[in-house]
This record gives structure tokens, C-alpha cells and sequence, in this order.
């Protein structure tokens, strides 16, 4: 007994050892549950984290229960004892617990059990849900287990914090917020990837470049942030006139830029038309403004074109764009990429 608290010590440090390869909440969930389960003897364990939008409890990540149990598992907070672990913060372990008892029901996952012990996940000072360890036939839980278990559910929540910072801060460098299109940087970046794609499987790949002629005096009478909303309601029209694989990025201001993988010239000028038809349609009745948009089409068919600089082909776009609403509003073309 002696030497419990060295060994659990020196299993925290081979979890925090571990957890720098993780790349996903998941994977952490995973090294944190293998790690833990010699101090753990039990016939079920799982991380619950509670869906605040729809007050049900989902199983993030288990041990020792089935795949299919944990997919179609959804369970709302009933009983006494789950509320206690998730409003009160409190440490529970029940041993010898009865199938009868009223809260059984709120508690069981797969199996029967004879001992129970949950704690809450902490995050921000709030608990997202809960660890659970179940044990058949195994020795009754203890007070220092309980302590054990929280602070492994502390690293959990530490953990899901991390992942979700992540998260959030790659969203805001690569999502722009008016529109929540791609910003221009993370469009270029894969882009290029497109193009080097497009070259190595010898496919097409198009361009689509748009500009609602109509914004400036919009935002000027209507404010920016209906503008904002214009923006949002434009990228999501966009992305229904095209398919999962194609790319949307916010070019300026009033500008969009799409990548199309795969589409000749037929199709890429069909896709634009198609974009203006419904964004003209579409947003002008939901802002009461019209919404004009002008747009040039481009598209990459011969090896060569793959090996055009970025700055030409967005040279060429842009004097296409300008050429075109030379002749007014609400006019497209379609144009060659640039020439070496």
C-alpha cells in the first residue's frame, strides 16, 4: 500500500508523457482511460459529458462497453445522485447498491453493477459532465479512490479545454467572421493544395471569382452589421449552389472566390450562373435591397496552367471582374487563365 502513491504518481507523468502525441480530444480521452485503468479495477468506465442545448447525457469515450451501446446512447439527468455530481460538484461513490433502488435506473450503462463511483469533469469552474467507473464483483470503492478519480477527471477536463481552445483559435484564423467563408490566406493555402492535386491526377479544377456590385450603397443605407447578415446569407447561397468538395473563401469586402475541383469550362460557367441567379433571387427578398453580382469564371485544363504563379491568376481574375462590369451591373464572363 505503500508504494500506491509513487506508482500513481508515476502514472500521471506517463500520461502527461503521452498526451504531447495527441492530436484530438479523443486521443487524449483514450491515453488518459488506457493509463488509469491498473488503479481502476472495474466492468465499465466512461466519460460522460452532458449537451447543454438539449439536457441529454452522450458517452464521449469508453471502456469494457459495447460500440453499439455507446452510439445509441442518450439519457437525460434523472434521479438524485447524477444532479448532486453535475450542480453540486460532488464526489459519489455507491457500493452495494441494490437493483431496486429507485435511482439504479438513472445510473446503469450496459450492465449491472454492484459499485459505483462517479466525479464531476471540470471545466471553466463548471461540470461538463461526469466519469464513470462501475465495478461486478470487484472490491467496494473506497474515499481515496474517489480522490483518485477526481483527479484524473480534472486532467480530463483539462484536456477537452485544450482541444477546444485549439479549435476555436484554428476557426478564427481560417474562418472570416462577417461571412463564415474561409478567410483569403487560408483560401490561397488550399487552393494551392488544389492546383498540385489537380496536376498530379491530370483533372480540371475551375475558379469562380464574384463581386456583389451593390454592397457599398447597401451597408451605407442599411448599416454594416445587415451587411454582416448579407455576407453570411451570400456565402451560405454560394455554398448550396455548389458541392462538399468545392472551397468558398471571402476574397475583400464584397468579393468571393470558389475553387471548383474537377469542372471544365461547361460546367464552371453554369455553376456561375447559377450562383448569381440565386443570390439575386434569393437575397434581394430576404434584405429588400437589390443584389446585383458580377463574376468571371476561370478554368485550369492544360498541365501548363497548374504551373501558373498565384499573383498572376489573381491579376487575371481581377481585370476579368473589372472588364466585365464595365458594361454595368449583374455581369459575368467567362476567361482563359493568364499566359506565361
Amino acid at each position: 500500500m505503500s508504494d500506491e502513491p509513487r506508482e500513481f504518481t508515476e502514472c500521471l507523468i506517463d500520461i502527461a508523457h503521452d498526451l504531447g502525441s495527441a492530436l484530438t480530444a479523443e486521443e487524449a480521452l483514450h491515453v488518459i482511460i488506457e493509463h488509469v485503468k491498473v488503479f481502476f479495477p472495474h466492468q465499465g468506465l466512461a466519460v460522460l459529458i452532458l449537451n447543454e442545448s438539449t439536457g441529454t447525457l452522450n458517452i464521449k469515450t469508453s471502456r469494457q462497453i459495447s460500440y453499439s451501446f455507446v452510439k445509441q446512447f442518450k439519457r437525460g439527468i434523472g434521479g438524485t445522485v447524477v444532479p448532486r455530481v453535475l450542480l453540486k460538484h460532488e464526489l459519489v461513490y455507491l457500493n452495494n447498491m441494490p437493483a431496486g433502488d429507485p435511482e439504479y435506473p438513472c445510473l446503469k450503462l450496459e450492465r449491472n453493477f454492484t459499485h459505483l463511483c462517479l466525479v464531476p469533469i471540470i471545466q471553466n469552474q463548471r461540470a461538463i459532465g461526469y466519469l464513470h467507473c462501475e465495478r461486478g464483483e470487484e472490491p467496494p470503492f473506497t474515499a481515496e479512490d474517489t480522490r483518485r478519480m477526481l483527479i484524473i477527471a480534472y486532467l480530463i477536463g483539462q484536456q477537452m479545454q485544450r482541444f477546444d481552445l485549439l479549435f476555436l483559435t484554428r476557426h478564427l484564423a481560417l474562418i472570416d467572421e462577417a461571412s463564415k467563408a474561409l478567410k483569403y490566406h487560408a483560401f490561397v493555402e488550399q487552393f494551392r493544395r488544389e492546383m498540385v492535386r489537380a496536376k498530379t491526377y491530370h483533372t480540371t479544377l475551375g475558379l469562380i471569382f464574384l463581386n456583389l456590385d451593390d454592397y457599398g450603397a447597401f451597408v451605407a443605407t442599411s448599416g454594416i452589421d445587415a451587411g454582416h447578415a448579407l455576407l453570411e446569407e451570400v456565402h451560405h447561397l454560394i455554398k448550396g449552389c455548389l458541392r462538399p468538395i468545392d472551397i468558398i473563401g471571402r476574397f475583400s469586402a464584397n468579393e468571393f472566390i470558389t475553387c471548383l475541383s474537377g469542372m471544365n469550362r461547361d460546367e464552371a460557367e453554369a455553376t456561375l450562373e447559377h450562383i448569381r441567379n440565386e443570390i439575386r433571387q434569393r437575397a434581394a427578398l430576404s434584405s429588400g435591397h437589390p443584389v446585383n453580382v458580377s463574376g468571371v469564371a476561370m478554368t485550369f485544363e492544360r498541365a501548363e496552367d497548374f504551373d501558373l504563379p498565384l499573383e498572376k491568376i489573381l491579376a487575371a481574375l481581377g481585370s476579368g471582374l473589372i472588364a466585365a462590369r464595365t458594361k454595368g451591373l449583374h455581369q459575368s464572363a467567362s476567361i482563359p487563365p493568364p499566359r506565361k
